[in-house]
């Protein structure tokens, strides 16, 4: 049976511990054990101290995963959420199969300005509050490193949610 870390913003939630476990059950019914970040065993009190063995653990689950499945949909503004985009970089690299879904395809600079504000540059492209251009344009859907990350693992980047990407695993067995 092969095994899934479920990777994304989902341990923020309030009642995270049961939205992980339905997770967790969905995939079984697919045919595959899921883990998620929760499945580290974190017993330091000091917050740095439980900080560092929260990132050792989850890379610890990563490395005795063979898929990851993430959460791609915006985290608190526009873009992934930094931890999951972590994840699905030491996935590739550690030559994981990854996948990632979220419910908006449309193109990132769409996605960014329906998230955040933004005003016309003189480039052409728009420009954020902070001054940087909003012009990775290249019809991707997320960040172009962690799309390219999950299509060149053999994963791909899903319209849907969790339950989409099983489904698709299943025709890709």
């Amino acid at each position: 049976m092969q095994t899934i870390y479920l990777a994304g913003p989902e341990v923020f939630l309030a009642n995270a511990s049961e939205v992980l476990t339905k997770a967790k059950i969905l995939c079984a019914s697919f045919g595959y054990s899921a883990l998620t970040p929760f499945d580290g065993e974190v017993t330091d009190k000091q917050l740095l101290d439980r900080a560092n063995q929260i990132f050792l653990e989850n890379v610890s689950i990563i490395d005795r995963s063979d898929i990851v499945i993430a959460n791609c949909n915006p985290f608190r503004g526009a873009c992934v959420d930094d931890g999951t985009s972590f994840e699905i970089g030491y996935a590739f690299a550690k030559r994981k199969r990854v996948f990632g879904y979220l419910n908006d395809k449309r193109i990132l600079p769409e996605i960014v300005k329906s998230k955040i504000p933004t005003k016309p540059h003189i480039s052409g492209y728009v420009i954020d509050g902070d001054g940087y251009l909003v012009n990775e344009d290249f019809g991707n859907s997320i960040n172009l490193m962690l799309e390219f990350s999950m299509i060149h693992s053999g994963g791909s980047l899903v319209l849907g949610n969790l339950e989409s990407v099983l489904k698709l695993l299943k025709t890709l067995s």
